[in-house]
C-alpha cells in the first residue's frame, strides 16, 4: 500500500492535533494529521474539505486499481453509491419548480391502472412520498435487479410492481425502490432517461465533468476499481465497475474529488451558479425535511442522532449544527458527504475497498467535525480510532474467511469431490428460462469456467457434486445453490435455483 499523497490546498498549515482547530482551515490540519496515522489505508482513500468559496483540503492517497498500480487522482472518477439519491433529489426538485414532473403529482397521474399489493390505493401516493421512502411497498425484484443485474425497462414497472411487491408498515423505510419508480416514471411521462435528465439539469450546468450516470463515459482504466482485501499473501482483489445497466436512480453515479467539492459548494451557497438555471429556491426545496426518519439513537451510518429525510440527505444533529449527510456503500467499497450551513462546511470521503475503510470514512467526516467544534472527546476519539483500525480491518477479513469455510464445508455440498470434464460441462450450457425474462439466464462456458450470466451480472459455477454448482461473483460472495434436475431418461430437464424452477430454451454456450 503507498504513502499517502497529500494534495491540500491550504498552505503553511499548522500539523499539530487542536492547532487553531476552532478554524476550518485549523481542522483540516487535525484532519490531515490524523489521517497521516493510518499508513496502510488503501487500495486509494480521498478526502475533500470546502467552505462555500474555498476548497480546503484535497487529499488523495494510494491507486484507483490494486492490479494496474494506476493512482488515484483529484480527477479519478469513483462510484457514490446511493448518494446518487441527493442528486436525483435536486433534479426532483428541479423538475417540480419547472412543472415538467410535479413532486404532489400522484403514481396514478402516470400509470392510471396501476396495482399496489394488499389493495392499497395508488392515487394516494405522490412523487413527493417515492423519494422520501414513504410507499409503503417492497419490491426485491427491483431493486436486486436494478442495482446488481441489469436494465429494467420503465414500461415494465407497472406489471413488475404489481406482480413482485408486498406491503410494508406505514412510515418512514429507506431502500432503493421509491428512487428506482421515480426514474421509471420521469422517463415514462417525458420519453427522456433519468440519466439525460441528470445531465441537462445537474451535472452539466455545474461543470462536473468527471460525473456521470454511465461508466461508459470514461476509459475502463480511468475508473475506480473496488476491491477486498485478501490478506497479506493475496493482497488486494480487484472488483469491476459497474456497467451502464448496474447504474440506477438510487445509487448511479461516479464522481471525482474536484467535481464533490463543486456539489458540496453548491449545498453550502445555496444555488447554482450563474447561468445553470438551479435557483435559491430548488436548492432549499432539496434541502427541505420532509418527514420524520425517528433515527435519533445513533444507530446510523453518521453515528449521530437524525430526525428527518430531505430529497436524498437525512438531516442530523451535529452538537446543535444542523449536518446534512448521505452514504453510499457497494461491493467492495465506501463513501460519504456530508455538510453543515450552519458551520459553513462541507466534506466527502471516498474509499474504493470494504474493507473497514468504509467505517474510516464517515469517522474521517466526524472527526473532522470534532475538530471544527473543538468537541471534548476529540483527542480520545482520534486515538481509539487510531488504535481501532488495524484490528478492525484484521477481524472483518477472519469473519469473512471463516464464514466461507463454514459455507464450504457444509453437508449439502458433498465434500467438492465433483470433477466434471469440459465435455460434460458442456451440457449444462444454454438460456434458461423461468418464463419471466427478467429472470434469464446465459449459461456457457468461459475459458475453462462454467459461467452464468445474468444480464450483466456474471458468476462462475464451481462444480460440487453431480448437478450441484456453487455460483459466486467474487471471493467472498454468498454462495448461491444451483440445482439441474434430470427426467426419467436422465437428460437434463430444470434448473432450481431458490424459488425458481427454470427450463432450458436454447442450448448454445459454448
Amino acid at each position: 500500500m503507498l504513502k499517502a499523497l497529500c494534495l491540500a490546498t491550504v498552505a503553511a498549515l499548522a500539523t499539530t492535533v487542536g492547532a487553531s482547530a476552532e478554524t476550518p482551515e485549523g481542522a483540516v490540519a487535525s484532519l490531515d494529521e490524523f489521517l497521516d496515522q493510518f499508513p496502510d489505508l488503501g487500495p486509494g482513500y480521498a478526502v475533500v474539505v470546502v467552505t462555500a468559496d474555498d476548497v480546503l483540503m484535497r487529499r488523495v492517497q494510494g491507486v484507483r486499481r490494486a492490479s494496474t498500480g494506476a493512482p488515484m487522482t483529484t480527477d479519478t472518477p469513483i462510484y457514490i453509491a446511493s448518494q446518487t439519491k441527493a442528486y436525483m433529489g435536486l433534479l426532483a426538485a428541479r423538475l417540480d419548480a419547472e412543472g415538467i414532473l410535479p413532486l404532489d403529482s400522484h403514481l396514478t397521474d402516470y400509470w392510471p391502472d396501476l396495482q399496489l399489493p394488499d389493495g392499497m390505493d395508488a392515487s394516494q401516493w405522490t412523487l413527493r412520498d417515492l423519494i422520501t421512502h414513504q410507499v409503503p411497498i417492497e419490491n426485491g425484484f427491483i431493486t436486486t435487479i436494478e442495482a446488481y443485474v441489469g436494465y429494467l425497462d420503465p414500461a415494465d414497472y407497472p406489471r413488475l410492481i404489481a406482480e413482485h411487491s408486498e406491503a410494508r408498515e406505514t412510515g418512514f423505510q429507506y431502500s432503493n425502490l421509491g428512487y428506482n419508480i421515480y426514474g421509471a416514471i420521469l422517463a415514462t411521462a417525458t420519453g427522456r432517461s433519468w440519466q439525460d435528465w441528470l445531465d441537462l439539469y445537474v451535472i452539466d450546468p455545474l461543470g462536473m465533468d468527471h460525473t456521470s450516470a454511465r461508466t461508459s463515459d470514461f476509459a475502463l482504466d480511468d475508473l475506480s476499481w473496488s476491491h477486498y482485501w485478501m490478506g497479506e499473501q493475496d493482497g488486494w482483489y480487484d472488483i469491476r465497475p459497474k456497467t451502464d445497466g448496474m447504474m440506477q436512480s438510487a445509487g448511479g453515479l461516479v464522481t471525482s474529488v474536484d467535481d464533490m467539492a463543486a456539489w458540496l459548494q453548491l449545498q453550502l451557497r445555496g444555488e447554482g451558479p450563474e447561468g445553470s438555471g438551479i435557483t435559491a429556491e430548488m436548492v432549499s426545496a432539496a434541502q427541505t425535511g420532509y418527514v420524520a426518519t425517528h433515527s435519533e439513537d445513533r444507530r446510523n451510518a453518521a453515528e449521530l442522532p437524525c430526525s428527518q429525510y430531505s430529497l436524498g440527505w437525512n438531516i442530523c444533529d451535529f452538537e446543535g449544527h444542523d449536518f446534512y449527510v448521505h452514504g453510499g456503500g457497494y461491493t467492495g467499497m465506501r463513501t460519504q458527504m456530508a455538510f453543515s450551513p450552519d458551520l459553513g462546511v462541507g466534506v466527502a470521503a471516498f474509499s474504493n475497498s470494504d474493507n473497514m475503510t468504509g467505517w474510516l470514512t464517515s469517522r474521517t467526516i466526524n472527526m473532522y467535525f470534532q475538530f471544527l467544534t473543538e468537541h471534548e472527546t476529540a483527542a480520545r476519539m482520534r486515538q481509539i480510532r487510531i488504535e481501532q483500525y488495524p484490528e478492525r480491518i484484521q477481524r472483518y477479513l477472519d469473519y469473512r474467511t471463516g464464514n466461507l469455510a463454514e459455507v464450504r464445508a457444509e453437508e449439502r455440498w458433498g465434500g467438492w469431490t465433483w470433477s466434471p470434464d469440459a465435455e460434460t460441462l458442456v451440457a449444462y450450457t444454454g438460456t434458461w428460462s423461468t418464463g419471466e425474462p427478467y429472470l434469464d439466464l446465459d449459461i456457457r462456458i468461459d475459458g475453462d469456467q462454467l459461467v452464468v450470466h445474468w444480464g450483466d451480472r456474471r458468476e462462475e459455477l464451481e462444480p460440487a457434486r453431480p448437478d450441484r454448482f456453487a455460483a459466486l461473483s467474487d471471493p467472498f460472495d454468498e454462495f448461491d445453490q444451483f440445482d439441474f434436475e434430470r427426467d426419467e431418461t436422465g437428460a437434463l430437464a430444470r434448473l432450481v435455483w431458490g424459488d425458481d424452477t427454470y427450463t432450458r430454451i436454447d442450448q448454445s454456450g459454448q
